[in-house]
């Protein structure tokens, strides 16, 4: 089995281990980017760190010995390196290579893989794609203009290598997690940090900090590491049991949004005005709840100033806001999100019968468990519709093994393709709708409905029901026909056949006491 991986994030770094564990050697992961990381790889703005705690946002199998209970940006590229090296998964990475189109070609059995040049990447009998949803910026339209602006104008997953914003006058557009994570850097060294807001945003304390020396020490023992990844895993589970905390009247919903109007009232006190600028008018939790510890208190200094208003266009010296007022900026910051209802946005994906998967999906993407759609055989989807959930890293770990497996049992079984049934992926969609409708997002505005209204990247129930769905789910494949006619499919230029698999069984030197890229 020759087999694609299509992006070298966490999830592309998922599938990868998990096919070198179903004994799976001839893979190539591609990514456009020069290194590895995905998301981590690309958003580079200062104060980028992970929502989730460090012990539970990395893989079961590959301990980390991170410095802080919220692990930045730059610590969890140095894990992905670690764990890349130590899996042995550099031979399989082709990087700097855009992947455009994916098309099966029925004579095959294989699909084939194009670039974005047009040049051809070789045959691969299966395809997992790793993209993410959260890989296509979103940018407004006044930032491609082009209207004069004479000072830096960047997306936070575009920021620009060497930007330095000390002593600047920074203009910050947004008020979700990417922005939030700005403005508090920011403000510790620009001379002016002015916040652009169209709606405030519901907001937790994280509870970031720095491990002590000795915590340290005491999170390198096995027990204790796997216990505190255990404890946080149950305590994610129960708060997402029966849709707790995206029911309007769910107890956990109830409670979670009095300790946001609390943190609120607590962190703005004497500034009336202020608090009620920062109030959302939407049900909690109907969009990203953002966690930050300072992002109130940041908006208390007197260089920091919120502004109640979109923006509408840039000046030869800064921006106009919705009310036509002019202000002054040399960096303006777009923290602007992803194009996230649009799976797959930068793949043209055409599956038997030459059906083009996006015509399939009109707008409304969907999917069997997130991974299958019923007519594109041995192409499966990582992090794809309604599986965005937490611990994000557990659905990474148990759609790789999915997929891993299907792929597994199609070479032993010496078939053509496997597919997903049509009946169960209908039956499993329409179940799974029906829950969604009795949430609060679908009462809300936001990047989790697609423009038709769906409700296309949330997972509503626990991550526990989804893996045992995960694992239930293996029922519903078909593995049709024989091994195809034309034979062996060839390698791809460049790529790596046939590596030799090694089996770690845990991660050698990250459960030492070696740090991250040490």
């Amino acid at each position: 089995m020759r087999v694609a991986v299509i992006g070298a994030g966490f999830s592309g770094i998922a599938a990868g281990v998990a096919l070198k564990r179903r004994g799976i050697a001839d893979f190539t992961i591609f990514d456009r980017a020069p290194g590895i990381g995905g998301t981590w790889w690309h958003n580079r703005y200062p104060g980028a760190e992970v929502d989730l705690e460090s012990c539970i946002y990395s893989f079961s199998y590959a301990p980390g010995d991170w410095s802080r209970t919220h692990a930045s940006r730059a610590e969890l590229q140095r894990y992905l390196e670690r764990v890349v090296g130590t899996f042995g998964l550099h031979p399989h990475l082709r990087l700097g290579e855009t992947v455009h189109e994916v098309t099966w070609l029925e004579d095959r059995g294989a699909y084939q893989i194009t670039s974005a040049s047009g040049a051809p990447l070789g045959c691969f009998h299966a395809v997992i794609s790793a993209v993410g949803f959260l890989s296509v910026p979103r940018i407004p339209p006044l930032a491609r203009e082009g209207a004069g602006f004479t000072g830096v104008v960047c997306h936070t997953a575009q920021w620009p290598d060497g930007l330095d914003l000390a002593g600047k006058r920074v203009g910050v557009l947004g008020t979700g997690s990417s922005a939030v994570q700005v403005v508090a850097e920011a403000a510790r060294c620009a001379a002016e940090v002015r916040v652009f807001q169209r709606e405030p945003n519901w907001l937790l304390p994280k509870g970031s900090r720095d491990f002590t020396a000795r915590e340290r020490r005491v999170n390198r023992h096995p027990l204790v590491r796997r216990w505190h990844r255990f404890s946080l895993y149950l305590r994610y589970d129960a708060r997402q049991l029966r849709m707790s905390h995206a029911r309007r009247n769910g107890r956990v919903n109830a409670r979670r949004r009095r300790a946001a109007e609390a943190f609120l009232a607590d962190s703005l006190a004497g500034h009336p005005e202020l608090r009620q600028l920062l109030t959302p008018s939407f049900p909690f939790e109907g969009k990203r709840t953002v966690l930050s510890d300072d992002y109130y208190q940041t908006l208390l200094q007197p260089h920091v100033t919120l502004v109640p208003h979109g923006v509408k266009g840039l000046s030869a010296t800064g921006v106009v806001d919705d009310n036509g007022n002019r202000h002054a900026l040399d960096v303006v910051v777009l923290a602007t999100g992803f194009d996230a209802a649009s799976y797959l946005a930068s793949l043209k994906v055409t599956g038997a019968g030459g059906r083009d998967l996006h015509e399939v999906w009109a707008g409304g993407p969907w999917a069997f468990l997130g991974m299958m759609v019923p007519g594109f055989p041995n192409f499966f989807i990582m992090y794809g519709p309604n599986t965005n959930s937490v611990p994000l890293v557990s659905f990474y770990q148990a759609q790789a093994r999915f997929a891993a497996g299907a792929i597994a049992r199609l070479a032993a079984r010496g078939a053509r393709d496997v597919q997903v049934s049509p009946a169960a992926a209908g039956l499993y969609d329409r179940w799974l709708q029906r829950a969604l409708r009795r949430t609060v997002w679908a009462q809300t505005d936001s990047y989790f409905r697609s423009r038709t209204g769906r409700i296309v990247s949330q997972w509503p129930f626990n991550a526990s029901q989804y893996l045992i769905a995960a694992r239930i789910g293996r029922l519903a494949l078909r593995y049709r026909g024989g091994a195809a006619a034309s034979g062996p499919v060839p390698a791809a230029p460049g790529t790596a056949a046939a590596v030799p698999v090694h089996d770690h069984g845990g991660f050698g030197a990250l459960s030492g006491n070696n740090p991250p890229g040490s």
